[in-house]
């Protein structure tokens, strides 16, 4: 089973500061700006080879050591650039799918840390699969696309409540490692030919299964990245005035004064009168009421 952050407070869907959406955001920023630019070179009559030499290179991560060392930007653009339409629209149905999960399961400030982790061990897998098996040919050798971080999302969800069900009002629903295990055969299958793809995918799997292990035995190893990704978007969400309202300074601020303090409704007076009634009819006498008062009067000091 997973566990649920409850010290913090959910922040609604489609509130800006989510990071599910800032994750959809930036997969759509990074589609648009670049098709953007695609279509410049295409009305200005330029090749297309001259388009991803020229700009795409720069955003997708190379093979080459030193190229990355050189670039290390698309360490981070990379799990976020894919140009192709149909791939985009997939990437985000599933992104939006496993994503939500996660956040719904380990908490919101674990969706980035899960993200980025398996999108670069995947990436790292890739190098080291170009390296070793591709020598020769790393020069002209680039990866890039959020497949990997989706990868990692889904294993991650998986790992903590396999079980969790989908549409559970029709048929007892469908377990949640059923989806996963479509999802990643879909993509293995379809790159199992190609090592320099299958590889990274297995990579960030296994990323993610690591993560939640270590999640799940108190290590949050992506608290880091969650404070780094709260303090940007604090950083860019403009303060709120202090102010004080005529509420709060009326009812709330009490200046340190005892907001209540008990005070007994029995008084001495009435205590004495229903002594009195006991000695002239009897304990048998008294009402209810009065019977009350006099066990209530045992407890307190007169």
């Amino acid at each position: 089973m997973g566990y649920r952050d409850y010290q913090k407070s959910r922040v609604t869907m489609w509130n800006t500061t989510n990071p599910l959406i800032m994750l959809i955001i930036l997969n759509v920023m990074f589609f648009i700006l670049l098709n953007f630019i695609k279509s410049i070179y295409t009305f200005s009559h330029l090749q297309d080879e001259a388009f991803y030499r020229n700009i795409y290179r720069w955003f997708q991560l190379s093979a080459e050591p030193i190229k990355i060392l050189t670039r290390p930007w698309t360490v981070l653009t990379m799990p976020f650039t894919e140009l192709k339409l149909l791939m985009v629209v997939s990437n985000l149905i599933w992104l939006w799918t496993f994503g939500f999960l996660v956040q719904d399961l380990i908490g919101d400030d674990k969706l980035f840390p899960a993200y980025l982790y398996s999108a670069l061990v995947g990436g790292l897998g890739f190098v080291l699969t170009a390296q070793v098996g591709f020598p020769e040919l790393v020069d002209s050798m680039y990866f890039n696309g959020p497949v990997c971080g989706i990868v990692g999302l889904s294993i991650v969800a998986t790992t903590v409540s396999p079980r969790y069900r989908f549409f559970p009002m029709i048929g007892g629903g469908i377990p949640l490692w059923i989806i996963t295990t479509v999802f990643v055969l879909l993509n293995v299958v379809a790159v199992s030919s190609n090592l320099l793809l299958f590889i990274p995918y297995i990579c960030a799997g296994a990323m993610g299964f690591l993560y939640t292990r270590l999640l799940m035995s108190g290590y949050d190893t992506g608290f880091w990245m969650s404070e780094l990704y709260r303090w940007t978007t604090n950083w860019f969400t403009p303060g709120k005035r202090k102010t004080t309202s005529i509420r709060s300074t009326r009812f709330y601020d009490e200046k340190g004064r005892e907001p209540f303090s008990k005070r007994s409704n029995l008084n001495q007076q009435r205590i004495d009168m229903i002594l009195d009634k006991i000695n002239q009819k009897g304990y048998e006498n008294l009402t209810e009421e009065e019977k009350k008062i006099l066990q209530q009067a045992s407890k307190e000091k007169f």
